[in-house]
């Protein structure tokens, strides 16, 4: 089975003397690739790359990446505190104070808890070294999703096979009402031609005629062997790795089929056949949205 789903989720974990760093990858499905990134403010300008990195291999559905990265607690100064801005808020205050004659006691802590007086220190002072680190690790996740999309596209694949067989055993059981359903048919237009213009004033041989006509517009041989035709067609580009969009297309002209045989019918036991089918059908494309 050669189909991959475009649910996938992945996830890895790395470290060096530097930094530790985690990548969370998850991804959905959507008709076209769309990716949701977050990166630390130190690796943004990296983003345009990871975004490629995610393009080549993931192709298609609704990606979140998000990249962590954690100083250790020994590497540098990951905080400092913005003093120029600390000592116009201290002046202020005790400015402020003196004219209201209020005490400012404990003021400097106050002060470090106002807006960007402590700022975080997010440049990397290795990052040569830890992108190179964090770059492993964006792959190894990424490969964890591909690996997660595989295993979800085979059991799809085995569901997308049981619901087209179901569809052909169910197409073989209309066989069994043929004869059935022509007899009822002409037993209806018989009846409703007695009923309308009387058996006795009917022209037996146009009747026939009509009947031959009208026989002929509810045949649905061909619709049964194309039906027959485009489920063998489903399954064996199944196995060729055709992709979602292909099958969707495939799907599409079984709908059309089972539709007009519904359509034709006119017997109970095959529109109930045709029900089933469409029940099928319908856990197919649901399916078959997820196929990359």
């Amino acid at each position: 089975m050669a189909i991959n789903s475009m649910t996938g989720f992945g996830t890895a974990s790395a470290e060096n003397e530097f930094v530790s760093v985690k990548v969370e990858i998850k991804s959905l499905n959507g008709k076209h690739l769309e990716m949701n990134t977050r990166l630390p403010k130190a690796y943004q300008n990296k983003e345009l790359l990871v975004r490629k990195w995610i393009q080549n291999r993931l192709d298609r559905g609704s990606v979140n990446f998000n990249l962590q990265v954690d100083r250790k607690e020994n590497v540098g100064n990951t905080y400092r505190i913005n003093r120029e801005l600390a000592r116009y808020y201290y002046d202020e205050i005790l400015s402020l104070g003196f004219e209201l004659g209020a005490q400012h006691h404990d003021a400097l802590l106050k002060i470090l808890e106002l807006p960007d007086v402590i700022v975080v220190n997010e440049e990397d002072e290795n990052l040569e070294t830890n992108w190179t680190l964090i770059e492993d690790t964006c792959f190894l996740a990424i490969d964890q999703v591909t690996e997660f999309r595989k295993q979800e596209g085979m059991a799809m694949g085995k569901g997308l096979e049981e619901n087209v067989m179901k569809i052909k055993n169910l197409l073989d059981q209309v066989n069994l009402y043929e004869k059935e359903r022509i007899k009822s048919i002409r037993q209806r237009l018989q009846n409703g031609i007695n009923e309308f213009i009387g058996a006795e004033k009917a022209d037996k041989g146009r009747l026939e005629e009509e009947l031959v006509y009208f026989l002929e517009k509810l045949d649905f041989t061909e619709e049964k062997s194309r039906l027959r035709n485009h489920c063998t067609y489903f399954l064996e580009n199944l196995y060729k790795d055709a992709g979602g969009k292909k099958l969707g297309f495939i799907s599409q002209e079984m709908g059309r089929e089972i539709n007009t045989l519904g359509a034709k019918a006119y017997h109970f036991s095959i529109q109930q056949l045709v029900v089933e089918m469409k029940e099928e059908l319908e856990k197919m494309k649901e399916m078959l949205l997820n196929v990359l």
